[in-house]
């Protein structure tokens, strides 16, 4: 937050936002303020169609929630920061629409991001909402023109409705772009990153599914040891049973994050870092949009060991889990590996 306040407060050009999720809560009334304080001449906010039906992780027309006058407030207070955003100057506007009855929920803008300048750029996991910000996550900051310049290219190509997939060379290492629609062939080439491991991959994620466990099968197969980090009070829990249920395989070893961990990060032979808003489940398969970065430089590779694998190697797996969960979780996840092709095959098409 220091470092964003920072940078935002010496930007000349653009300050541009990008989250999935963006509520009229503290963080959200944080990130306003210092937009609204910002020298940059072109100020826009992105926030997904998902914030429009979804607030504080509860839909907004849930019964459960109508006469919540808390979560009522919550509400109303988002709209009513939205609007001020809009008359200080800032522009902001929603991506993917939700569609006829929700028919496109699933097709949502997942990307995270802060660019300024096109020069600095900060990519990770982080939605700029209250518990968003209590949960275990991170942001990496980045300065590389090339990446800044693309990643502000994607911004406005998202503003204008158009989602791109590719991916690109930069100073510092590669990005890829996925949309959801066209990224399953670009999925394969980003897999190659994760094929290449010679010795260990190590992943955080909490909503990991196919195709990545495959992935990670046929590595493990190659005598690589794979580690992965999933948090114990998973606020999806239908994919905290998938992965223990997965575990039971013994291909990887489980570590639990205590609390809720939404970082997404894989550590490849302590030599190469991905991370950014994909979990490479299905969901980001086959739907949504979604920013990765793929760095080689060894002075952020160390950082991140310092930082984070430091604490999660400290943690463990101390679940039980019965034959019946693994055999529900499984038959869960091939049902929607089934059900999502089928979908974005048809009639969930992204525009």
């Amino acid at each position: 937050m220091e470092r964003l306040e920072k940078v935002a407060g010496e930007a000349k050009d653009s300050l541009h936002a990008q989250a999935m999720t963006f509520e009229g809560d503290a963080a959200g009334r944080w990130l306003i303020d210092i937009m609204k304080a910002s020298p940059a001449k072109d100020k826009r906010l992105l926030i997904d169609s998902y914030s429009k039906v979804v607030i504080n992780d509860h839909f907004i027309k849930s019964f459960k929630y109508l006469l919540d006058s808390a979560f009522r407030n919550e509400v109303k207070e988002t709209s009513k920061l939205i609007k001020e955003a809009k008359k200080a100057g800032i522009e902001v506007k929603f991506t993917n629409p939700i569609g006829l009855l929700g028919q496109k929920y699933p097709l949502r803008n997942h990307k995270k991001m802060v660019v300024v300048d096109a020069e600095i750029s900060f990519l990770g996991g982080i939605n700029f909402s209250d518990h968003n910000f209590e949960w275990h996550d991170m942001m990496v900051e980045l300065h590389d023109k090339k990446l800044g310049d693309h990643l502000v290219s994607d911004f406005h190509s998202t503003w204008n409705e158009v989602n791109q997939s590719t991916s690109v060379k930069t100073d510092e290492g590669t990005l890829f772009l996925f949309n959801g629609e066209k990224s399953k062939t670009l999925y394969e080439n980003f897999f190659e990153h994760i094929r290449s491991a010679k010795k260990s991959v190590q992943i955080i994620s909490p909503y990991i599914s196919e195709p990545l466990l495959g992935v990670l099968r046929k590595v493990a197969a190659n005598g690589v040891e794979i580690t992965v980090v999933s948090p114990q009070e998973n606020n999806k829990s239908i994919f905290k049973n998938i992965i223990l249920s997965e575990q039971r395989k013994g291909y990887f070893k489980l570590k639990e994050y205590p609390g809720m961990s939404h970082m997404k990060a894989i550590l490849i032979d302590d030599q190469k870092l991905i991370f950014g808003s994909s979990n490479y489940d299905l969901v980001s398969y086959y739907f949504e949009q979604e920013v990765v970065f793929v760095s080689n430089d060894q002075h952020l590779v160390q950082d991140f060991k310092t930082k984070v694998m430091t604490e999660v190697r400290e943690v463990s797996n101390d679940d039980e889990f019965s034959p019946l969960q693994t055999k529900k979780a499984s038959i869960t996840m091939n049902l929607l590996d089934k059900v999502g092709g089928f979908a974005s095959r048809t009639f969930l098409r992204p525009h």
